[in-house]
């Protein structure tokens, strides 16, 4: 870590921390006699390209004045945003002030509209291009085919393990919820490179402002609607310990982002199918984690993910009905 941290002149490191939070990424709290920095270690399959574009969005937004704070690289001595040090990249930035709020109210939400409504005004007026075109809706085809071959591979083994046994449970139920999302209305809306992950790990109060927003990883990765980041925080800020929607807050956050941007009647109608299909694509990559980084997420989770994917699927004209 010191060897990797001496590529920025941040003066002599005081101490190093691994943050408790975060799935994908490692980060460690770093303090200096200049202060303190978040050093990024950055999943060993992300693409070159895709930091480049992470690093020319962030960089937009704060010449737009985005009022919130950002997550803005760090030259190296060399003049460089990031370095390699194994499989890895690393990258470092500012320490930005805040806390994690677990749960979310209503100065919350209204504080989190206004930001996203900011968000995507200002994203839909830029040029910003990630150049991996346009998804299909839901994702449905790659989630399809990746929970098939994971189904495949465990069948073949002659031992199977209990998360094997949960997947392969779980998995025959899901697979016939995505054969069934049809996405018409999905495939009429504009994809832009959106954050894709608006959950309450990923934005910063001081007190009940709020003051930032970070973890842009997916913007060079994929493209996506503008719903997909409201889906995301009615899916993670706006749910029980269950993962099912709390609907007095979720209809004040729709409420709240109408007064800065529209919603229609019908992508409101689209957004039970879309949370199905987002706790189906959390379930995937929760079995792809305790595959290649088991230390770091719970096999329960599994089991959690397909229940509340089933909830939303099976409700889906209730939860509309209590939104609109």
């Amino acid at each position: 870590m010191e060897k990797i941290l001496r590529n920025w002149d941040i003066d002599k490191v005081l101490s190093f921390k691994k943050a408790q939070k975060g799935v994908v990424n490692h980060n460690w709290v770093v303090k200096t006699d200049k202060g303190k920095f978040i050093l990024r270690g950055v999943s060993f399959d992300r693409k070159l390209s895709e930091l480049v574009f992470e690093f020319k969005y962030i960089s937009y937004f704060k010449e737009k004045n985005f009022p919130y704070n950002l997550p803005i690289p760090l030259l190296t001595t060399n003049k460089k945003k990031l370095v390699r040090s194994g499989k890895n990249y690393f990258w470092l930035y500012e320490f930005i002030e805040g806390s994690i709020k677990s749960n979310f109210g209503k100065n919350e939400l209204m504080e989190i509209a206004k930001m996203l409504a900011k968000y995507h005004d200002i994203l839909e007026k830029s040029n910003l291009n990630n150049k991996q075109g346009k998804i299909e809706p839901f994702l449905r085809k790659p989630l399809l085919k990746e929970a098939e071959d994971y189904k495949n591979k465990i069948k073949k083994k002659k031992v199977k393990s209990n998360k094997d046994k949960i997947f392969l449970k779980e998995v025959e139920i899901l697979i016939p919820i995505m054969k069934k999302l049809e996405g018409r209305t999905y495939s009429e809306l504009k994809q832009y490179p959106v954050h894709r992950d608006i959950n309450p790990e990923n934005i910063l109060f001081e007190g009940k402002k709020l003051v930032g927003v970070i973890d842009f990883d997916n913007v060079g990765i994929i493209n996506d609607v503008f719903l997909k980041d409201i889906a995301v925080l009615l899916q993670q800020g706006c749910t029980d310990y269950r993962k099912r929607l709390n609907f007095s807050n979720a209809r004040y956050f729709i409420k709240e982002y109408k007064k800065h941007r529209n919603l229609n009647i019908k992508e409101i109608a689209l957004l039970p199918e879309m949370i199905s299909a987002i706790f189906i694509e959390d379930f995937n990559y929760v079995y792809w984690m305790i595959l290649n980084d088991p230390e770091r997420v719970k096999l329960n989770r599994l089991k959690r993910y397909s229940n509340a994917a089933q909830w939303y699927w099976k409700n889906r004209k209730k939860i509309f009905g209590k939104l609109k």
